[in-house]
């Protein structure tokens, strides 16, 4: 009898003991109940062990579920509908560069051992680390996808990079929502080249398990009440759990054809930035569940965000942009904000203040030249968040990693290497030795993440709970291995902080 952990500080307990606390787990996780006592207790199945929890520790229903992974320089989130399996739907947005996303969603969904749908991926633009690691996953034949969503902008081979624009140059005029179109643009492997974007959706139009890849704008969903809605999450179709398109917001020409406009390296300037132009048209999420609100950023930058503004803020090119920010709130407000482009300092203080959260998440890695997050964007956060002392969580400095590598390991390898150069040892025992020199370098590979940097969102739209795991678990009688934050929805103030260490 499935059930789910409730919120508060829950933990599984000790079969033999049930006063030991053993193992602290999460609001909303997943419960395989197997038996319930009259006195007060519920055996539960975990992973291969039975452990006991208090009844009231259970609940029927299931919050939504929204997952942050540390996929290195990039983005990556998981939303899991607070509806049960199997009418869960499962949404991938952007997947990061490398295979951690493919590694946690294996993870994840039982290591592969049964074939699993997702309702949709979102490829928010056509940056490396947002979509390159869709890649694996598309391949993966135990995967498949009712939608992939893009943002219409189609790279190619050749000069023309994101196709022809308009006779004034102001415009991308070769966009493709349908499915039909960007079929019939990728077609033709010459088109194709040797970009990996364009391999990419070929993969998802040629699998054979996606439904259909599709654009998602404000001119190409669910449109209702002038708005647009992501398809199957509009006010009538999902009315507790919304999500609205905000970006890109295109703008037809006089015979309705859609187009995107350019956006230069600098905030009004009409150059051709295709890097600010394809950050810039990011597909922007607005997810709404009861009183809860949650704004994807994408890779939102100065000349988009002033674009924007002005769009929601009705105020045209003229007035300051601080005109601007009321009337955008409208549209923008939210609870929670995936920080835009991993922490860059490329924003506006004024989209900050429109979309005024209480709680950012940035999304940023290691090893790259970016320095993201940056030290000054992160000041920017603190002071145009919502309340005394706003959330500011990060991917990658809430990661676990070894300070240094164990040396018996680095001192095997070295053996192991010696070994299998050696022309007296028999190729067939070299087998093994090669077989053990592969597990161990990619142990010493791995970056030591758990559930990879994970920040945790759950929500019944009326509570939220905000956690990552801790470094290392705190044993005692009351173990804890997760750092959880808790807000509660108050009508006059909105989402005020609970309690929290």
């Amino acid at each position: 009898m499935p059930r789910f952990a409730a919120r508060g500080d829950v933990h599984l307990r000790d079969i033999d003991d049930p006063k030991k606390k053993v193992k602290q787990i999460l609001w909303g996780d997943w419960l395989n109940i197997e038996e319930e006592t009259d006195d007060g207790w519920s055996k539960v199945k975990w992973g291969k062990d039975r452990y006991w929890i208090r009844t009231n520790d259970c609940q029927d229903e299931r919050p939504l579920e929204v997952m942050f992974i540390d996929v290195g320089q990039g983005d990556g989130c998981l939303v899991v509908t607070p509806k049960s399996p199997p009418d869960e739907r499962a949404i991938l947005i952007d997947a990061g560069e490398g295979d951690n996303m493919y590694r946690f969603i294996r993870w994840r969904f039982g290591k592969l051992k049964k074939k699993f749908n997702f309702h949709a991926a979102i490829v928010t633009h056509p940056d490396q680390d947002h979509y390159k690691g869709f890649q694996k996953l598309l391949e993966e034949k135990q995967f498949s996808f009712d939608r992939v969503y893009h943002n219409g902008i189609a790279e190619r081979e050749g000069a023309d990079l994101f196709g022809p624009s308009d006779a004034t140059g102001r415009y991308l005029t070769d966009l493709r929502p349908t499915d039909a179109s960007i079929r019939s643009l990728y077609a033709d492997p010459e088109v194709r080249g040797r970009k990996l974007y364009p391999r990419l959706v070929h993969t998802a139009l040629t699998s054979g398990r996606v439904g259909a890849v599709e654009m998602l704008s404000t001119r190409h969903g669910s449109e209702q009440g002038g708005q647009s809605w992501m398809p199957g999450f509009d006010p009538d179709a999902s009315p507790e759990l919304t999500i609205e398109i905000l970006g890109p917001v295109v703008e037809p020409d006089d015979h309705d054809t859609p187009r995107l406009r350019w956006f230069g390296d600098t905030v009004g300037s009409l150059g051709k930035d295709p890097g600010k132009t394809k950050n810039g048209h990011s597909v922007l999420l607005r997810l709404c569940y009861r009183d809860f609100t949650l704004l994807f950023g994408g890779d939102l930058n100065r000349p988009a965000e002033n674009f924007l503004l002005r769009h929601y803020g009705g105020i045209g090119d003229g007035p300051p942009l601080a005109e601007a920010v009321a009337k955008a709130r409208i549209r923008l407000r939210s609870d929670v904000m995936k920080s835009c482009h991993h922490g860059s300092a490329d924003v506006t203080n004024e989209f900050l203040q429109a979309a005024n959260p209480f709680a950012f998440v940035v999304s940023s890695g290691d090893q790259e030249s970016h320095v993201h997050p940056r030290p000054d964007l992160l000041g920017r956060l603190g002071r145009y968040g919502r309340g005394e002392a706003p959330l500011i969580l990060c991917t990658e400095i809430l990661r676990s990693t070894r300070e240094t590598e164990k040396q018996e390991h680095l001192r095997r390898l070295q053996a192991l290497d010696a070994l299998i150069e050696n022309p007296n040892i028999p190729e067939a025992d070299k087998k093994a030795l090669r077989t053990e020199r592969a597990a161990l370098q990619s142990e010493l590979a791995k970056r030591n993440v758990e559930v990879y940097g994970a920040i945790t969102l759950r929500t019944d739209g009326k509570h939220l709970a905000i956690a990552f795991r801790m470094e290392k678990e705190r044993k005692g009688t009351s173990p804890k291995r997760w750092q959880i934050y808790w807000f509660s929805y108050d009508e006059q103030r909105g989402f005020v902080p609970e309690h929290g260490e």
